[in-house]
Formats: structure tokens, sequence, C-alpha cells
């Protein structure tokens, strides 16, 4: 069996479901959800909130008519208000989201 892993900053967060997308390097661009999940009653990211994300990608055979899934597996939210101004400069530099690809047994 083999897995897909990637790791990036998503922008917009809060709990529950996000409508984003995925681009391979041949620049084909193909939606996706990012599933974030958190115990009842408790709000894992606060509204607008960007978060640094590995997440277990799950690929349809219908794409690209359903979205790509993405699990989030561990999410740590960049701190500060999001509602400030300021809060964009607290966000390190990243150009480009990595994937990783494992095969286990």
């Amino acid at each position: 069996m083999s897995a897909t892993t990637v790791f990036g900053f998503f922008w917009g967060l809060a709990s529950g479901d996000h409508e984003t997308t995925t681009q391979c390097t041949s620049g084909v661009v193909f939606p996706a959800m990012l599933r974030v999940c958190s115990p009842f009653n408790d709000m894992a990211l606060p509204d607008n909130a960007v978060a640094f994300v590995s997440a277990k990608v799950c690929v349809p055979a219908t794409i690209p008519r359903d979205a790509v899934l993405l699990e989030g597996i561990c999410v740590v939210d960049v701190p500060g208000d999001p509602a400030s101004d300021s809060y964009e400069s607290s966000i390190p530099e990243s150009q480009e989201d990595v994937l990783a690809l494992t095969n286990g047994a």
C-alpha cells in the first residue's frame, strides 16, 4: 500500500471542510477539499486563520469530477489574531508546498 502526504501553509481556515485546489508540477490544477477536525464543542482554529498543515491525500478515481480529499493529520495555526492588520507579517515565507510520497508494506 502507498500513502501520500502533503505539507504546507493553508490560508483562511476554521474548523470543518475547506474548498481549495492542488496543482501538479505540470501546471494541472485539481479541486480539493481540506478537512480539519476538532473535538466536539472545541474550535480547532479561529476563523480566517493561517495554519501549517500536514494532510493525508486521498485521490478519487473520478478526478477531476470529484475533489481530492486532504485529511488534516497535524494542524498548527500561526499565532496571533487573524483579524489584525499585522497578522500576515507573522507568517513565515513559503513559496511552495511539499509533497511526500511514502510506500508502506
